[in-house]
């Protein structure tokens, strides 16, 4: 119905054009560089349509043609999506060969060639062929050099993976100096800190950690104690008393009130000689939370007044009357004191409750200086059963059975 009006319109404003044009066609006169050209209004109307019509034909052809170019580029990025996603499928189903070949076709057609490259080299690297690993990193990092944080950190996986600690320094380093640093980065920065014992640069790396986005507290909550742990016992070992007097004060106050960290300094501390620096720690840490691993530590203090230690220990049975780990803790104390009958009773005594092997060890030495061999060595076997998980079914020995029978009363009466 549309249509039919504008046809109508059109023959209408033809017809009306074509009257007063036969009436009176009018004149046209176009001065150009000297140059005049004159047309009647008919002839310079059909010029500017056919102008109109040649200029809309070579727009068309030339969106035609850049539309043709950019379908075939869609189709051909397409294509290079279709064979990273395959490959990527290929490298975790385990097919590293064909994950390597699919990934890198159509690498120049691809959007993110680095994606298409860093597949290749894990699947490679798989492979074990590091030759080839290397050659796709190298092709990744020339293919997109704004790319460089991915590109570097894989490679620092990659030789952590083979423990090649100072390679992956040197790459995250390099990261480091490039500005590309992130989570990721600073988490393998972390783990290489603390397979060299660099506890130092460690702790120096913890703020960072803890502010980085992407990693949780829990993590960075996790790394602090362990650094410090690290540095007490390194401290410890070389009998460091300064220095670990002073790795004491720069503890956060919040950390220094949780126990593993005050068992830590206390070993340190008796490493060092300090025991009545130990024996303080301990024993407040003990008055407002009962822990094991403290309990344990001050039966090590070595005190020249044992017998004082020893009653502070003695004071916390009633409230744990079958606490191994505390009669561990008094035999060991009682055996400084030179309380050897009452340290074999509380030694025996923890090892009814739960066995522990260094409560063995040292019953069987307590016994062995008492001239109880025998009963000592039937300790250690106890040890050993204890170790391995169970007694070993061995059979009598034919002596062995042999005297049995003549130890009988039967033939003995004979």
């Amino acid at each position: 119905m549309k249509r039919s009006a504008y046809i109508a319109a059109a023959l209408l404003g033809g017809a009306l054009l074509a009257d007063v044009l036969l009436r009176d066609p009018g004149h046209i006169a176009i001065s150009v560089y000297g140059y005049l050209v004159e047309m009647s209004m008919p002839v310079f109307v059909l010029l500017l349509i056919g102008l109109y019509l040649v200029t809309r034909l070579i727009v068309r052809w030339v969106t035609a043609r850049r539309l043709q170019e950019f379908v075939q580029l869609q189709r051909r990025r397409e294509r290079a999506r279709r064979n990273l996603v395959r490959g990527l499928l290929e490298l975790s189903s385990g097919n590293w060969r064909e994950a390597e070949a699919t990934a890198t076709q159509s690498t120049r057609d691809s959007e993110t060639p680095v994606a298409h490259y860093l597949t290749a080299a894990r699947a490679a690297e798989l492979m074990g062929q590091f030759k080839r690993r290397d050659d796709w990193l190298a092709k990744a990092l020339e293919a997109a050099p704004e790319e460089r944080t991915p590109i570097l950190i894989t490679q620092a996986e990659f030789y952590l993976k083979h423990n090649q600690l100072a390679a992956a320094l040197t790459t995250l380093e390099q990261l480091e100096t490039l500005g590309g640093q992130n989570a990721r980065g600073l988490m393998l920065l972390a783990r290489i800190y603390r397979q060299q014992g660099d506890w130092q640069a460690l702790r120096a790396l913890e703020p960072r950690l803890r502010n980085a986005p992407g990693i949780k507290s829990v993590s960075a909550d996790e790394l602090l104690p362990q650094v410090y742990l690290y540095m007490f016992k390194e401290l410890g070992s070389k009998g460091d008393k300064e220095g670990l007097l002073s790795c004491w004060k720069d503890v956060p106050k919040a950390l220094a009130e949780r126990p593993e960290i005050i068992t830590g300094y206390a070993r340190a501390a008796i490493a060092c000689g300090e025991f009545a620096v130990a024996e303080r720690g301990l024993r407040e840490l003990l008055a407002r939370t009962w822990d094991e691993s403290a309990v344990l530590a001050y039966g090590e203090i070595e005190s020249p007044d044992a017998l004082a230690v020893l009653d502070v220990a003695e004071k916390w049975l009633p409230a744990h009357p079958q606490d191994p780990a505390l009669l561990l803790t008094c035999g060991r104390l009682c055996l400084r004191a030179e309380l050897y009958g009452k340290a074999r009773s509380y030694l025996e005594t923890s090892l009814a409750f739960r066995p522990r092997l260094e409560t063995y060890q040292l019953l069987a030495s307590l016994l062995e200086q008492l001239n109880e061999r025998e009963h000592a060595l039937k300790i250690l076997n106890d040890a050993l059963v204890h170790a391995v998980g169970r007694k070993a079914n061995m059979p009598r020995l034919r002596i062995r059975r042999w005297i049995d029978r003549r130890m009988t009363p039967d033939r003995r009466q004979n």
